[in-house]
């Protein structure tokens, strides 16, 4: 691609340039974001699964679907970038169209319901809370 934007040396394609260095720096940096994200929900996923036998499955539902919708988000916009950035050889302008809508996918995800954000439901943090410390105690007391 920069071979092709080498060849043409104008204001045009030093605009085309920029857009795709955002759209690349912005993706990258969103997926490490959600690296983290991922790293941080498989931690805690395990204090959910405690709650399942008393019956509190809505933490562990939200926890799973937040988990899916994370690791479609930077699936799909790793995706739309690279077809944006192929594209870019035959019509440079929907590739820079592309490739600005790779940023848009967690808004849009957001709209059908696939939050890719922390959030905390106090409800379901208390019932695990509780939980994992009566599970401590029955541990402690059955180990005398």
């Amino acid at each position: 691609m920069l071979y092709v934007l080498a060849s043409d040396v104008s204001l045009f394609s030093l605009f085309f340039i920029v857009l795709f260095g955002y759209c690349t720096v912005k993706v990258v940096f969103a997926n490490i974001k959600r690296g983290g994200i991922m790293l941080c929900q498989i931690a805690v996923g395990s204090i959910y699964m405690i709650g399942i036998p008393r019956g509190f499955t809505d933490g562990f539902s939200s926890w799973c679907k937040q988990v899916i919708s994370t690791c479609l988000t930077a699936f799909l916009q790793t995706v739309i970038l690279y077809l944006g950035l192929l594209t870019y050889t035959q019509h440079p302008l929907i590739a820079v169209g592309i490739c600005l809508s790779a940023t848009e996918v967690p808004r849009i995800a957001q709209m059908y319901g696939l939050d890719t954000s922390v959030r905390v439901n106090m409800m379901s943090v208390s019932h695990t809370v509780s939980m994992g410390a009566k599970a401590i105690g029955m541990l402690k007391g059955g180990a005398k």
